[in-house]
This record gives C-alpha cells, sequence and structure tokens, in this order.
C-alpha cells in the first residue's frame, strides 16, 4: 500500500479528496518502481519526489482551473516522468490532459501509469513538438524543458488563439535578463499575463509559475 501522500499548503486554496490524495501516493509509488530501469527521475530525488516534483507540480492547478473555467484541453509538452501533467490530471478531473514525450520508453511509462491510476481524463501521445501536426489546445503546460526562448514559439503555437502557456521557472531564471527570451515571446505573438510565485514546504526559495497568452 502506498504512503499517505501530504495535502498541498492550505493557502494554495487546494483541496484534494482522499482518492485523489492515494492517487497521488501511488504516482509517487509507481515512479519510485519504474525510475530505476526507465532513468525517470534522479536518484537524488527519489526522497523528495512527493514536495520537489508532485507537490511542485500542483502549484499549477489552482491557476488553470481559473484560467479555465468553462473546461478546456490541456497539453503537457515534453511531460518525461509526467511532471506537471499527471498530477494536474489527478486534481483537475474536469479537464482533459495529453501527456506528450519524444521518448518512446517514457511514452511507455505515461500510458502505464495513466492506466494504472485511472485517469479518464487523460491520454499519453508519443510525438516532438517541432513536428507538430496535432489540435491546439486550450493550455500548454511545461515544467522543465529547456531555455525559455526556445520553447516560448513551439507552445503558444500549439494554443489555441486566446489560449494559455504555463512554464514553472526558478527564482534566479524569472530574475536574469533575458531579452532572446522577450523577443520569441513578440515574435510568437504572445504576451506575459502573470507572474504566480509560491514556495514549495521545507524550501525557502520561491518557484515561479509564468503565464503566457496566445492574442486572439
Amino acid at each position: 500500500m502506498a504512503a499517505e501522500f501530504p495535502a498541498p499548503p492550505p493557502e494554495w486554496g487546494l483541496r484534494l479528496s482522499p482518492e485523489q490524495l492515494e492517487k497521488l501516493a501511488l504516482y509517487a509509488a509507481g515512479l519510485r518502481e519504474m525510475s530505476g530501469r526507465l532513468n525517470l527521475v534522479s536518484p537524488a530525488d527519489l526522497a523528495v519526489i512527493e514536495t520537489r516534483h508532485i507537490t511542485d507540480s500542483l502549484a499549477g492547478a489552482v491557476p488553470l482551473r481559473r484560467l479555465l473555467p468553462g473546461g478546456g484541453t490541456v497539453l503537457d509538452a515534453g511531460s518525461g516522468a509526467g511532471f506537471p501533467g499527471v498530477p494536474l490530471a489527478i486534481a483537475l478531473p474536469e479537464l482533459e490532459f495529453t501527456f506528450c514525450d519524444s521518448s518512446l520508453r517514457r511514452f511507455q511509462f505515461l500510458t502505464w501509469i495513466t492506466s494504472r491510476l485511472g485517469l479518464r481524463n487523460a491520454r499519453a501521445l508519443h510525438a516532438r513538438l517541432g513536428q507538430w501536426k496535432g489540435p491546439l489546445y486550450s493550455a500548454v503546460v511545461q515544467r522543465a524543458m529547456g531555455q525559455l526562448e526556445n520553447i516560448l514559439p513551439q507552445c503558444l503555437n500549439i494554443a489555441a488563439r486566446g489560449g494559455y502557456f504555463l512554464a514553472w521557472q526558478t527564482a534566479a531564471q524569472v530574475a536574469a535578463d533575458r531579452p532572446a527570451a522577450a523577443a520569441a515571446l513578440a515574435a510568437a505573438g504572445g504576451e506575459l499575463k502573470e507572474d504566480l510565485g509560491y514556495p514549495l514546504p521545507g524550501e525557502k526559495e520561491e518557484r515561479h509559475i509564468l503565464v503566457f497568452a496566445r492574442k486572439g
């Protein structure tokens, strides 16, 4: 039986049911079970996977619910081990999620964990963002894919007109002067709507989610 999953900080305003917390715990157990053979998470992070990865992913749940009050579709671009998509799909059953990754090994893990958790509002997709020919999404999320100036055009182009792109960033990344990112944002026809700062339990450095909108 999976260990009990700690609830998100109450100040986030995210209330999860016992069933949702159980699924998050099962997800953490699945990551530990498969990470060694699939290289999903660094060995140093396995002990803190609940806070450093899963709870950090959940920080996007309340903003997404506010941005998409009528429901919608969300693409986790470069999902990897499922961050932030899997925790968000557990927390937001009213939204439809696609976990996209170019690695066949990770796609197979995402397919397996989606089935194991019984996520009816999610599916895995094996595809490259640079060769995207799929549908457009109400929102695109990404947590650790690379330099912002490189991913902004790709992710905004996959968002529908008036849709959103949510990018998880460190405090150092947000504080840095990034003219290339500003130029990429302008070229992609987007604008920065919000900079949402939040702390993680047990950590001092603030983290951020940057919310970009694709102009309609």
